[in-house]
């Protein structure tokens, strides 16, 4: 069974490995196939047995992982991005979290395209349409708001702006599990060696595993 420290990193790998992906999407128009999976199937994942069934297996935020780690480790001074897209998604789940009316929309939104999983898997782009959809309904209305940089050539496609929604959705998600499995802004400060300590173990843990 997973420590509760462990669970809690495994959720904040998750909230940086969709600041990664959203990165990605935004300077390539592209993004790691297997991780925007993972990502996005923890959207529909209402009833999980543990935090990694939330996403599949711990498997499915190794490029998360592998982000945190180095954010914390031997951080880019170069490259800002995705730090700071993954510290703002845990500051609007904090507000998320005391906005009951916000909640009950995207709660409501997730329902409604979890109902049409038999007609389109969660990868399906009918499916990340209706989540960027609902980011815009809900989550783009609370401050601060994240802007996006990249490239105009993929910013301005339609297909790449719902992914890209779509991804900062789950990052909420992921964000809002990291703060009920105990997670505050604190512990960024004041537990990194922890933080490192546990997403190490969680990295070893996939290379132990053996592939199906």
């Amino acid at each position: 069974m997973m420590r509760k420290t462990s669970e809690r990193t495994l959720a904040l790998a998750a909230v940086y490995q969709a600041a990664a992906l959203v990165q990605s999407m935004g300077q390539t128009g592209n993004a790691e196939s297997e991780a925007v999976a993972s990502s996005l199937y923890s959207l529909f994942q209402q009833n999980p047995a543990s935090t990694a069934d939330v996403y599949g297996g711990i498997s499915g935020v190794k490029l998360g992982l592998m982000a945190l780690r180095k954010q914390l480790t031997a951080p880019d001074t170069e490259n800002l991005e995705v730090p700071k897209y993954a510290l703002t998604l845990l500051v609007l789940s904090g507000k998320l979290m005391k906005d009951p009316d916000t909640l009950g929309i995207i709660s409501e939104g997730i329902e409604q395209a979890h109902s049409k999983l038999a007609l389109f898997e969660h990868t399906h782009s009918n499916q990340i349409a209706a989540m960027a959809d609902l980011y815009r309904q809900s989550i783009s209305n609370i401050s601060p708001r994240i802007m996006v940089k990249g490239k105009p050539l993929f910013l301005q496609n339609p297909d790449t702006q719902n992914r890209i929604r779509a991804l900062l959705l789950a990052g909420i998600r992921s964000a809002v599990l990291w703060r009920q499995l105990g997670g505050s802004r604190l512990q960024l400060l004041f537990s990194r060696k922890r933080i490192v300590s546990d997403a190490e173990e969680l990295l070893e843990l996939l290379l132990e595993t053996p592939a199906h």
